[in-house]
């Protein structure tokens, strides 16, 4: 990230910081990416890449207990809605206005909460990766997969996110996401959302979101499949939706360029 020009940055909360990528001389129509379950902001660099020659100023966050974006271990904040929050604080500190919201999976849903609490309207456009939000008709399996306890599930997680052609980590590496993936903010988070599982996930309360909306989804995604995305964009009204052909859930890393394409589509309309 650095090495494309990126600023490594905080934003001073008060208590805990949140840490973000800043490409860009300005805070003026910004792009803001949020990243999903499991991810940091890291995960956007093939879409990064695929901008830096488009002068958008872009925001590219660490979600609040992930990557450099450290939290006390107070379970109570580790749950979306106080991150819409957080985020919202964020935003008027850094200034941004006219923003392009783009969240991938659990990050299009914090972004949906984001835009329903956003009161002083700083988000002008949203775009949604393959979005959390619906909820799941098979909610235990999908519990078992976004919430690996062993490494056999590691394996299962990564095949759902890239499909059957994902090779198969290495001994430290699968030991090393075993103990990442279930340390006390991902526990705290699992906890949370499923004791508040209406509130976090919205259904069709979603028809509140009125500004215009982008949805991408890849045709071969399990995690957030096809009907759910259908269903999401018959809530929201302003919405469109857009089909990435052969790609499965994590559709910033199989197809950036795609990505990349319609967030400057987008920004630019």
């Amino acid at each position: 990230m650095k090495n494309m020009g990126g600023i490594p940055s905080f934003v001073d909360m008060g208590g805990y910081k949140i840490f973000y990528w800043k490409f860009g001389n300005s805070n003026k129509n910004p792009v803001v990416l949020l990243h999903g379950l499991l991810d940091e902001s890291f995960g956007y660099r093939r879409v990064i890449k695929e901008l830096l020659n488009d002068n958008i100023n872009l925001y590219v966050f660490d979600l609040p207990g992930y990557g450099k974006s450290q939290l006390p271990f107070v379970k109570y904040l580790y749950q979306l809605d106080v991150w819409a929050d957080m985020f919202s604080e964020c935003f008027e500190i850094l200034g941004l206005q006219k923003i392009l919201l783009v969240g991938h999976s659990m990050g299009g849903l914090t972004s949906q909460h984001i835009v329903l609490k956003d009161i002083t309207k700083r988000i002008s456009k949203l775009m949604l990766l393959a979005p959390g939000g619906i909820p799941h008709p098979e909610r235990e399996k999908m519990r078992e997969i976004l919430f690996p306890k062993t490494e056999k599930q590691i394996f299962q997680l990564l095949r759902f996110l890239y499909g059957e052609e994902t090779p198969e980590p290495n001994y430290f590496l699968r030991k090393t996401l075993v103990l990442a993936w279930n340390d006390k903010p991902n526990q705290y988070l699992q906890e949370n959302t499923l004791r508040r599982e209406t509130e976090i996930f919205f259904g069709d309360k979603i028809r509140s979101i009125k500004i215009p909306t982008r949805i991408l989804a890849g045709d071969m995604d399990e995690i957030t499949p096809p009907f759910m995305m259908r269903k999401m964009k018959s809530y929201i009204r302003n919405s469109k939706l857009i089909w990435i052909p052969n790609v499965r859930h994590a559709i910033h890393l199989e197809k950036p360029e795609i990505v990349a394409q319609n967030i400057r589509i987008f920004y630019n309309s």
